[in-house]
C-alpha cells in the first residue's frame, strides 16, 4: 500500500507535467526532494535509491521531450556547477572505497538535474513564484509534521527526511525568507495570511530541534529581511515587538542549548570531534591536494589523518567535507558558486533598482529573499555537511534565472526610453529642431 501511494504521487506529477504543462514535473521533483517519500520518516513506503532513479529519469526524459520549447541558456553558473559534478566523478574514481562514492554521484546528478530542469522550465516571474510555493509547501510539511510529534505525539526521534536535525533546520531557516516574501507581495489577503501563518511551523521545527546553527541563522536571516525592509515601518515594529515576545517565552530547554553556543569547542563533545575531523580533512588534503581522498570517502581513511583517530565524525563543514574529499579543486568550484550567487543576485537586484528610479518591486522583493536565504545557508551550513544540498543549487537556478529577466527588463526600458527622447524631440520647436538636425548651422553657440 505505501509502495503503491509512492507511485501514484510520482504518476500524478507526471500525468499534470504531460498534460497541462511540463515544469509541473520540476515542482513535484523539488518537493519530492525535500520531503523524500522514500525514507523511513515520512513513512510513504518506497526505498530512496528506486524513487531517485525512477522520478529524475522521468524528469529527465521530460527535459529531452521539451527541449526545442524549453531552452537552457548557458552561463557562469551552468558550466561551474558542471565541473563540480565531473570532479565529483573524477575524485571518486581516484577513490580507494568506489562503493561510498556512488552515492555521491547520484547526489550531484540528482543536484545536477534539478538546476538544468529549474533554468529550462522558469521562463518569467510568475514561473518562479510557483516555484517558491512548491519550495515553501514541502518544507511546511515536513515542519507539520515535526510539530505534531513533538506536541501532540511526544516524540523526540523525528529529525527531518534525512535524519539529521541540523539540515532540517537548515532547510526551514531557508525556507523563511520565500514564505516571508510570498506573503508580503501577493494581492490575495487569504494567501498572504497563509504564507504569513505557516512561518510559525518553520520557525518552531528550527528552535525545539535544538540546532545552535539553525538558532543562529534564523536570528540573522529576520534581522536581514528587517533591515532590508525598514522602508515598511510597520513591518520592523511588527517583527521587533514578535522577536521580543518570543525570546521572553522561549522554553528552558531551547535556552539552555543555545547558552551552550559559546562554551561548546571546551567541552561539547561533537563541537569537539568536529575539531578532530577539520584536522583530518586538512591533513588529507596535504597527502591528495587535487582531488583529495574521493568523494563520499570522508569516513574511509579517517583514523589515518585525524589526530585523534577513534574519534570518528563526519566534517560537519561543508569546507572541510570538501577541501578532505575533494582537494582544492573541488573546494575553488564550490566557493566560487557561493560567492557569485551573493555577488549576482547583488547585482541583478541593483539593475532592478535603477530600472525602476529605486522603486521596490516584486522580482526585487524576490531577490532580497534569495539573498536571505543564502545567508542562512552559509550560516548553518558552516558547521554542517551540506556542500551538495539541493536547496541552494535552487538558489543558484534561480539567480541565473533573473540575470536573463532583468536583461530583459532593461531592453524594454532602454527602448521605452529611446521612444519617450524621439518623441521629446519631435516636439521641439521647429527653428530649434532644425539646428539640432541640420549640419549646416553647426553647433550652437
Amino acid at each position: 500500500m505505501r509502495t503503491a501511494l509512492g507511485y501514484a504521487i510520482l504518476l500524478t506529477t507526471v500525468l499534470i507535467a504531460l498534460i497541462r504543462n511540463p515544469r509541473f514535473a520540476v515542482f513535484g521533483m523539488v518537493a519530492c526532494d525535500t520531503i523524500r517519500p522514500g525514507d523511513e520518516f515520512i513513512e510513504f513506503g518506497m526505498e530512496t535509491v528506486r524513487f531517485s532513479i525512477t522520478y529524475y529519469a522521468v524528469a529527465l526524459g521530460l527535459l529531452l521531450i521539451f527541449y526545442k520549447r524549453y531552452r537552457i541558456t548557458s552561463d557562469r553558473f551552468h558550466w561551474a556547477i558542471f565541473f563540480l559534478f565531473m570532479s565529483v566523478v573524477n575524485s571518486v574514481l581516484h577513490a580507494p572505497c568506489f562503493g561510498p562514492g556512488l552515492v555521491q554521484i547520484d547526489n550531484y546528478y540528482k543536484m545536477l538535474l534539478q538546476y538544468y530542469l529549474i533554468c529550462a522550465f522558469m521562463r518569467n516571474d510568475a514561473h518562479l513564484r510557483e516555484l517558491y510555493w512548491a519550495i515553501s509547501t514541502a518544507s511546511v510539511v515536513v515542519a507539520l509534521r515535526f510539530v505534531y510529534g513533538k506536541f501532540h505525539l511526544n516524540e523526540r526521534n523525528f529529525e527531518g527526511a534525512t535524519g539529521d536535525r541540523n539540515e532540517m533546520a537548515m532547510t526551514m531557516v531557508m525556507t523563511v525568507p520565500f514564505l516571508f516574501m510570498l506573503g508580503l507581495t501577493t494581492k490575495r489577503l487569504y494567501l498572504r495570511l497563509f504564507a504569513w501563518f505557516w512561518i510559525i511551523p518553520l520557525a518552531l521545527t528550527v528552535l525545539f530541534s535544538l540546532s545552535r546553527g539553525g538558532m543562529l541563522g534564523l536570528g540573522a536571516v529576520g534581522g536581514y529581511l528587517l533591515y532590508r525592509l525598514h522602508h515598511k515601518r510597520w513591518l520592523v515594529v511588527v517583527g521587533v515587538m514578535v522577536a521580543l515576545v518570543g525570546l521572553a517565552n522561549l522554553p528552558t530547554e531551547v535556552t539552555a542549548r543555545f547558552m551552550t553556543i559559546g562554551r561548546a569547542s571546551q567541552n561539547d563533545a561533537s563541537a569537539m570531534g568536529r575539531l578532530n575531523a577539520w584536522a583530518a580533512a586538512r591533513n588529507m588534503a596535504k597527502d591528495h591536494p587535487l582531488w583529495g581522498m574521493g568523494s563520499g570517502n570522508f569516513l574511509v581513511r579517517f583514523r589515518q589523518y585525524a589526530p585523534v583517530p577513534n574519534d570518528i565524525h563526519v566534517a560537519h563543514s561543508s569546507f572541510y567535507q570538501l577541501l578532505g574529499e575533494q582537494g582544492f579543486v573541488g573546494l575553488f568550484i564550490w566557493l566560487y558558486l557561493v560567492a557569485m550567487c551573493w555577488l549576482v543576485a547583488s547585482w541583478c537586484e541593483m539593475r532592478m533598482e535603477r530600472i525602476h528610479k529605486h522603486e521596490w518591486n516584486e522580482p526585487r522583493y524576490m531577490l532580497v529573499a534569495v539573498k536571505a536565504s543564502w545567508i542562512g545557508y552559509v550560516l548553518c551550513g558552516a558547521f554542517l555537511s551540506q556542500e551538495d544540498m539541493d536547496f541552494f543549487y535552487h538558489l543558484l537556478a534561480i539567480t541565473s534565472r533573473y540575470t536573463v529577466f532583468v536583461g530583459e527588463y532593461e531592453k524594454v526600458y532602454f527602448q521605452e526610453r529611446a521612444a519617450q527622447l524621439a518623441e521629446q524631440r519631435m516636439t521641439l520647436p521647429e527653428p530649434i529642431n532644425e539646428r539640432l538636425t541640420n549640419p549646416l548651422y553647426g553647433q550652437a553657440g
